[in-house]
């Protein structure tokens, strides 16, 4: 069909009649073709339109130029996301390189410019490395903030269409609900109070846990964000994944909001999926959850593009499991998964997913636990087990983690086990506030538990143990050896029953 369309496009802009005539039915022509590749992928446009201009130059040199041009213009204008892609690839394949020439030179400079300024950033390309000061005057590397999507929002206090956007996207961060996101809302001039006072107005009152507000500046240009990100005016909108690789681009609140809503419900399918999947075994061990991944990878290895969106989604389903089996298989899966394949994987994600490995392997079960010294609320330093008691259980947490407070609950429904078993219990806080932590000291039950802290940073805890996320939970035997790590208390109960 594609090839039918061709032919009846290079008779009609070949035909005979005035240079007037021709010139508009070659337009209309091929603006007619161009319409009919609108829902294809960007690379199966570029090789349409590249098999056009060189059959128009094969019959007639002199219209190559013309066709160039108006392909050129047709996707540089294009309102469908990406199709900026294609005018890029225009600019590079036939103009910026001498292949064609301009029939009007004075174009060079829009063309070139227009090419450097998307080239950076076309959707489906990873985002460029940008590190800008906060509104705390913290460096930030946008690539390294960790969620699993990210919106960068480029605006200026004074523009109409920014003050239009911003409180539609401020009301879209309030009421977000879906997968961590972060929204990177970057200032692009350099009025520090007009910032600041803007921030206030239409972020301040913000407060959604789903949502992490980020406010960055680079006053002096010194970036070259503009380039980077082609912000040739504002507001510019970017919707990135959790591997840096650009979404969307050139949104508005609403079409972010459906990009929003479309990854949300791929990420909700695959954990239904994984839900079926495992929960069909009964009880789920660590094998299952590794073969389960093998056969996963498996079917999707010569796919490269799902092998990448099915892996990250299993990995980021297993390790925000409460389930041992399944926290274990996360670490199969980055291992083996991840780790092993660093091609497939942005950098900033291979580093975190490595250091997160280093970390899980500290004190593995089967070995002795690093012994550390810390400190009771009267200042007396004592280690964190002995063996006074059979066995010690170690809580790693914070008081206002809200997944800690519900662990807490469900230990001490266990208290009883506890002491018939001869478990000691020792609550180590990794926090740094004191007062609030005495207080919380002073409100616990039972008394006979143990309450330590390192607020003097003597015992290097946070490098010894993986204390990167709370809670964590440690069972020890009387010779400090690792029984059991990274439990949840509702898996204790039937842990007990084998002690």
């Amino acid at each position: 069909m594609k090839r039918i369309l061709v032919i009846t496009v290079l008779a009609l802009v070949l035909g005979l009649g005035s240079a007037t005539a021709q010139e508009s039915t070659t337009h209309s022509s091929v603006t007619a073709y161009l319409q009919t590749l609108l829902t294809e992928p960007v690379d199966s446009i570029n090789l349409h339109v590249d098999r056009l201009i060189d059959s128009v130059g094969r019959q007639q040199p002199e219209l190559q130029s013309k066709v160039a041009g108006i392909v050129f213009d047709y996707f540089s204008t294009s309102p469908v996301m990406g199709h900026e892609a294609v005018a890029v690839h225009i600019a590079d394949e036939w103009f910026l390189n001498k292949r064609l020439p301009l029939e009007n030179e004075n174009l060079y400079p829009i063309i070139y410019t227009f090419a450097e300024f998307n080239r950076s950033s076309l959707v489906g390309k990873d985002a460029p490395a940008l590190q800008m000061q906060s509104i705390d005057s913290i460096p930030v590397e946008i690539r390294d903030i960790n969620t699993p999507l990210k919106v960068l929002f480029f605006y200026d206090t004074e523009c109409s269409t920014c003050r239009k956007q911003t409180p539609l996207l401020a009301d879209l961060a309030r009421n977000y609900q879906g997968a961590p996101l972060t929204l990177v809302a970057i200032y692009t001039q350099s009025d520090r109070a007009a910032w600041e006072a803007y921030v206030q107005e239409w972020f301040g009152d913000i407060d959604n846990p789903n949502v992490l507000l980020v406010h960055l500046w680079d006053p002096e240009a010194e970036t070259s964000f503009h380039k980077k990100y082609g912000v040739l005016s504002t507001p510019m909108l970017f919707l990135l994944d959790e591997q840096n690789v650009i979404l969307g681009r050139g949104l508005d609140s609403e079409s972010l909001a459906q990009m929003l809503g479309m990854e949300n419900a791929q990420i909700l399918q695959y954990q239904k999926l994984f839900d079926n999947i495992f929960g069909a075994f009964d009880p789920l061990t660590v094998e299952n959850v590794e073969g389960i991944a093998d056969a996963l990878a498996d079917r999707v290895k010569d796919s490269r593009s799902m092998y990448i969106e099915v892996m990250l989604n299993l990995f980021n389903y297993l390790r925000s499991s409460d389930n041992f089996a399944q926290q274990q298989g996360a670490l199969y899966v980055a291992e083996k998964y991840i780790a092993a394949e660093p091609d497939y994987w942005s950098p900033e994600f291979l580093e975190r997913t490595v250091y997160a490995l280093a970390k899980a392997r500290l004190n593995p079960v089967g070995q002795k636990a690093t012994q550390l010294y810390l400190q009771k609320k009267c200042g007396k330093t004592v280690p964190l087990y002995n063996n006074k008691y059979w066995y010690t259980l170690v809580f790693f947490h914070l008081i206002d983690c809200q997944q800690c407070q519900k662990e807490l609950a469900e230990l001490k429904r266990l208290n009883s086990d506890f002491y018939d078993l001869d478990i000691r219990v020792v609550m180590v806080y990794v926090g740094k506030d004191q007062e609030n932590w005495k207080k919380f000291v002073r409100r616990q039950q039972p008394s006979r538990w143990t309450f330590l802290n390192d607020f003097k940073d003597q015992s290097n805890m946070r490098m010894l143990y993986d204390l990167d996320y709370v809670p964590h939970l440690y069972l020890l035997d009387r010779n400090g050896t690792v029984v059991a790590k990274d439990i949840r208390a509702s898996e204790l109960k039937d842990l007990l029953k084998l002690l």
